[in-house]
């Protein structure tokens, strides 16, 4: 037999409080009704109906919201229907069980997402732990076998002076010796020790042997010279690509400057780059007064400029503009005549509004300073990705609240890509 509805409960939760004729019960015809109708059989509902206990609350919210004991319990215990609520409210407390059936679900899957994302980032970041451990440790063998080639190269340097001090040696003896057989001849046969003269033409054949030896000795060595110098740069080649991958895995203590590299570059006299990257590290390591961002680097790997020795050219040029710039208390004109007369197409800055709504592209940091880039060089300009390229720079005064602890100088930032922005200046 199945159990009363809970409208049909006399006090508590299901009590029918404030029952009301439904409309048109007035009428003759609905008294009609009422007098032929069935009695309910409802005992009538007290003036003060007593309270459910929040225990059979919670049961019935279990039973009719399809919920935990628990959850049943904490709904119960914070908002009770009052008594006598009409037949919605257990439509809408089974509403409300589904809610926070879907919202503990939703929860818990988020939760699941959460810790796979966790579990993802662990072993991304183990991996790259690892590819930064391997790629250290293959640069420090290319290091320790660069350090004994330069050894082998040194030595081979020095065998090589050897041999030439040696050789202009035995070609003085060859020539003295000659000029005393010259001199025997012209004497004539009355004055000629043919004993002598055969030790002579006998020393003169043996220094012309040890001539030929040291000489094949000699090109044996220049040979072997040649071969350690192309060894040394490519382990130097070897070396920057690995200082380049330890920075792509994340490492932070890696220097994309070669160490050997040093002194300034002539503008007139410059080797011929590949890439984009290959003359801002070139450029970088023989720089004076440009500071060269992470930014820089990172940017100019991407770059598809096809002219990079142009590029190498302007950043030569511009190592001279930072040096005016650097001079404290100011160069006495604007930095625009200095770029000018080291022919270089100087951008002062960029539009405010370009950066402020391109503030990603612009922004870059350089020990822990933010920067901004604005004023900057126009290497090329051209159609088409690979015949532009710009230098965006940062001018640090040394004086800003800001960046203080940063000196004052030029930094580099992006390289390569034109910037959204509308260029002033």
């Amino acid at each position: 037999m199945p159990g009363p509805r809970d409208d049909d409960e006399p006090t508590g939760f299901g009590a029918r409080r404030g029952w009301r004729a439904p409309k048109g019960a007035g009428s003759p015809a609905g008294r009609r009704r009422k007098r032929r109708g069935p009695s309910s059989g409802r005992p009538p509902v007290g003036p003060d109906p007593v309270p459910p206990r929040p225990s059979d609350v919670a049961a019935r919210l279990a039973r009719l919201a399809g919920l935990s004991a628990e959850d049943a319990a904490d709904l119960a215990a914070t908002d009770l229907p009052a008594a006598g609520a009409p037949d919605v409210v257990p439509g809408g407390l089974r509403a409300l069980g589904g809610l926070v059936r879907a919202a503990r679900d939703t929860a818990r899957a988020a939760d699941d997402r959460a810790d796979q994302t966790e579990e993802r980032r662990a072993r991304d970041v183990s991996r790259a732990q690892g590819r930064i451990r391997r790629a250290e440790e293959r640069e420090g063998r290319q290091a320790s076998k660069a350090a004994a080639e330069q050894g082998e190269r040194q030595r081979l340097s020095g065998e090589l002076e050897r041999a030439h001090a040696r050789l202009s040696q035995v070609a003085a003896e060859r020539d003295r010796l000659r000029e005393l057989a010259d001199a025997d001849r012209q004497a004539g046969p009355t004055d000629r020790d043919d004993a002598a003269v055969a030790g002579l033409l006998a020393r003169v054949s043996d220094l012309e042997a040890q001539l030929v030896d040291r000489a094949v000795a000699l090109e044996g060595l220049t040979d072997a010279l040649e071969v350690a110098q192309a060894e040394r740069e490519h382990l130097r080649g070897a070396a920057r690509r690995l200082r380049r991958l330890a920075l792509e895995a994340g490492s932070t203590d890696v220097d994309l400057v070669d160490p050997e590299d040093h002194g300034p570059l002539a503008v007139d006299d410059l080797p011929d780059v590949r890439t984009v990257l290959a003359a801002v590290e070139l450029a970088a390591a023989h720089a004076e007064h440009l500071v060269y961002t992470d930014r820089a680097f990172s940017t100019a790997r991407t770059a598809p400029y096809d002219e990079p020795r142009k590029l190498l050219r302007d950043l030569v040029a511009l190592d001279r503009v930072a040096a005016a710039w650097a001079v404290e208390g100011g160069i006495g004109r604007p930095i625009r005549d200095v770029a000018l007369a080291q022919q270089l197409d100087w951008a002062d800055d960029v539009s405010i509004t370009a950066r402020n709504q391109n503030a990603r592209e612009y922004r870059f940091t350089h020990a822990g300073r933010p920067l901004w880039a604005g004023p900057h060089v126009r290497v090329a300009t051209g159609r088409g990705l690979q015949r532009t390229c710009r230098v965006y720079l940062a001018l640090v005064k040394g004086t800003e609240p800001d960046l203080a602890g940063l000196p004052r100088g030029v930094y580099v930032g992006p390289v390569g890509r034109h910037l959204s922005d509308s260029t002033s200046g």
